[in-house]
């Protein structure tokens, strides 16, 4: 490739005009070509490219932009134009994009060759509509393209390598069947247009079939015999399959402290068992899965061709032993620090152990004033403050490579975002867990898996007594057991990044049984999400997802109250209200329903908070039911590169109590009432609907995504500051939330991610 710089860092100027009337004469070799030329005869050594762009006469094959990822000659994109503009600045500098003819009729040769590669053998490609802006000597190159007839495919063959007999005649009956379902699946058809990667990609994909049914050393080669008076073309492709071949021994090269033992058990083949290319492959990732390795490689080295194969592994082991840690700030969790201790193979067997200590401190609860807002905690919620310490013993092996398992014990002291804090204790945290979690883990296929997990945990909640709280509900300790049976099914071209195919989330959760527990209930949750590719750079995403909570037993006669109940029945109902916190739904955030922060979507109450600034929060109510649909359109980013993508998204759900009685009893957790004596709330059943679009930008770790979202249909406490809210139900304002100003852009919220919406 030649480079793009100016022509008299090459060539004295004074050839150029020469240079120039070369250029014409052999452009006249082409028909029209010799009118192609007038641009360049005012150009110089400091005409730099504007803009490059391509004519189509009689049909457009390829779209510009694949075009001109074939040529040399660049123009600037929109932060090029952007950086030039405000060169003037201190410390940008000016991005020269040098026009080069010489680099030009390269290209030209370029893209014809690029054409014929793809089946058009007498393309005519030249520049008569290039346009040079003298005043600020600038060119639009504009490439006019006449593809001309294509090469069709009129014969396809399959041959044995002798070129006689039919391939099928060496083939295991067995697989006849098979091969003629891949031959019309997998190949081109007569008709189709001609293309030398096609022909490669036939000859790789019949080698791969092979390999992967027995036949370890397969070859495959073809021809192209092309008739370009007729632009038609006959492949014929002869294959040797070999003979069908077992593995007969399985080498382990590079390992040092880890076991062949270790390796030999992780792959999905054993000796005597027929070979399959894609079987060593799956064995190379699951080794790279280990998280043992730096280095896992898998081949077939040389050896006598017959039925018999050994496969080899080299491996390079990584450091077993590891420590890691961060720092890192939240809006809600403040200053977060995390620290890890990792041994990769503890005790032998690739057993994996991580200790691990997190702290999200909640700090600073009120930033200093040169702190941008967005930067500091929401006025609607109190800070998020969690201290834990776990350690995480996972088993990669049990009874079969794709079954593993995990033990975690566990100590958390947290503030409850849905409990009141406590200023009696240290931070005034106002929860303390204990307990042991245990996961079974079974992998389906690559990034599908059925998991069943048990957390046991002792739990303790604590409220500090108030003068108002009548009710006197006081701290509160139970037992949780809870089975949760989750997986991940479906077809997707890319797990990490689909844009084709449905991925289905289902989850049911069983707490009290078989073991005695402070919450019994059943819940059951799921989302399926559909992705569609509406043309090449445009895609269509849409998602359902839903929930329902059933209490039993006990868990459900707290929940439900009489029409007129007892401080008993009221006491115990605050106290489960806040057992059930981490298990109704919730909706909002920027994986959810757009719009609104995360949990605060549907019925919420007015609290007073010792820590919060405002001195008021809302907490969310949550529900029994949910129901929910997210619709998103991907799609370019006008004047970007394929990186950027824009979308348009409406999301929308609905939450439902039922018969649950979930609105807190005032002065419990320091619920605030108005002056009916009734708690400041919204009804916990609503429908959410939000809407807005925003920006995605491909990075190595996924889509950072920023989205600008509105709300459609907040409720009454959505449009109002908790602090103006509680001002006014302390000073007598009858009904409190009526009297409080609204604020328009609380309609409005960013919301900012890694990854995927959905």
């Amino acid at each position: 490739m030649t480079a793009t710089r100016p022509v008299s860092d090459r060539i004295p100027f004074g050839w150029w005009g020469a240079l120039l009337a070369l250029l014409a004469l052999g452009s006249a070799l082409e028909p029209s070509s010799a009118r192609a030329q007038a641009p360049l005869q005012r150009v110089d050594d400091r005409t730099s490219v504007r803009e490059i762009s391509f004519r189509f006469v009689n049909g457009q094959t390829f779209a510009p932009g694949r075009l001109k990822a074939q040529i040399a000659t660049t123009a600037p994109g929109f932060f090029a134009r952007l950086q030039n503009r405000f060169a003037f600045l201190p410390g940008l500098q000016r991005r020269p994009f040098r026009f080069d003819p010489v680099t030009l009729q390269k290209d030209v040769v370029r893209l014809r060759r690029f054409y014929q590669q793809n089946g058009f053998p007498s393309p005519r490609i030249d520049y008569p509509a290039s346009q040079l802006d003298t005043t600020s000597n600038t060119i639009h190159v504009i490439f006019t393209v006449q593809e001309g007839t294509p090469v069709t495919i009129r014969d396809l063959s399959f041959l044995a390598a002798d070129g006689e007999q039919p391939v099928t005649s060496l083939l295991d009956e067995s697989l006849r069947k098979e091969w003629a379902a891949f031959r019309d699946r997998a190949t081109v058809q007569p008709g189709e247009r001609y293309t030398e990667f096609k022909q490669t990609q036939i000859e790789d994909d019949i080698q791969t079939w092979l390999r992967n049914r027995g036949h370890a050393f397969a070859q495959a080669d073809s021809e192209a015999r092309i008739d370009t008076a007729a632009t038609a073309a006959a492949l014929r492709f002869r294959i040797d399959p070999g003979p069908l071949a077992r593995v007969s021994e399985i080498v382990v090269e590079g390992n040092q402290t880890v076991s062949d033992r270790v390796v030999l058990r992780e792959l999905p083949f054993r000796v005597g068992d027929r070979f399959s290319a894609a079987d060593v492959s799956a064995g190379q990732q699951q080794l790279f899965d280990l998280n043992l390795f730096r280095v896992a490689l898998a081949d077939v080295p040389e050896q006598p061709r017959d039925s018999t194969v050994t496969v080899r592994y080299r491996v390079r082991e990584t450091n077993l032993r590891s420590y890691s840690g961060q720092l890192g700030y939240g809006t809600q969790p403040g200053v977060t620090l995390e620290g890890s201790w990792r041994h990769r193979n503890f005790r032998g067997g690739a057993r994996t152990l991580i200790v691990s200590l997190i702290a999200d401190t909640g700090y600073p609860e009120n930033p200093p004033d040169f702190i941008p807002s967005f930067l500091s905690s929401s006025a609607t919620r109190e800070p998020s403050r969690l201290f834990e310490a776990s350690a995480i013993l996972r088993e990669p092996y049990v009874f079969s490579e794709r079954l593993s398992a995990s033990l975690e014990p566990f100590v958390r002291e947290r503030l409850n975002p849905n409990l009141g804090a406590d200023p009696t204790r240290f931070l005034e945290l106002n929860e303390r867990q204990f307990g042991l979690n245990t996961q079974l883990i079974y992998d389906v296929l690559p990034f599908r898996s059925l998991s069943l997990q048990h957390s046991l945990a002792r739990i303790q909640q604590f409220r500090a007594p108030t003068e108002t709280d009548t009710l006197d509900v006081g701290d509160d300790s139970f037992d949780k057991s809870v089975f949760s049976l989750s997986g991940t099914f479906g077809e997707a071209d890319d797990f990490l990044n689909p844009t084709r195919g449905y991925i289905f989330r289902p989850s049911l959760e069983v707490g009290g049984v078989p073991f005695d527990s402070g919450v019994d209930f059943v819940r059951l949750s799921g989302g399926l999400s559909g992705y569609l590719p509406v043309s090449s750079r445009v895609e269509l995403a849409g998602r359902v997802f839903g929930g329902i909570l059933w209490p039993l037993e006990e868990s459900r006669a707290n929940l439900t109250l009489p029409p007129s109940p007892s401080d008993s029945l009221k006491r115990e109902n605050g106290k489960f209200q806040d057992r059930f916190s981490e298990y109704l739904f919730y909706g909002g955030g920027g994986s959810d329903v757009r719009g609104w922060r995360s949990q605060l979507a549907g019925g919420k109450v007015l609290r007073e908070s010792d820590i919060a600034r405002a001195g008021f929060v809302y907490r969310p109510i949550g529900a029994r039911l949910k129901l929910g649909a997210n619709l998103e359109v991907r799609l370019p980013f006008p004047g970007l590169g394929t990186s950027w993508r824009t979308a348009l998204f409406v999301d929308a759900a609905y939450l439902d109590s039922g018969a649950l009685n979930l609105i807190p009893p005032p002065d419990v957790s320091g619920t605030l009432a108005g002056p009916d004596g009734q708690p400041v709330s919204t009804d916990p059943s609503q429908l959410l609907v939000g809407t807005g679009g925003g920006v995605r930008y491909q990075t190595p770790f996924g889509f950072v995504r920023l989205d600008v979202a509105y709300k459609l249909t907040p409720d009454r406490l959505d449009l109002r500051r908790p602090n103006a809210v509680g001002e006014e139900a302390e000073s007598g304002s009858q009904p409190p939330i009526d009297a409080a100003p609204t604020r328009p852009i609380r309609r409005f919220r960013l919301h900012f991610g890694i990854g995927r919406s959905f």
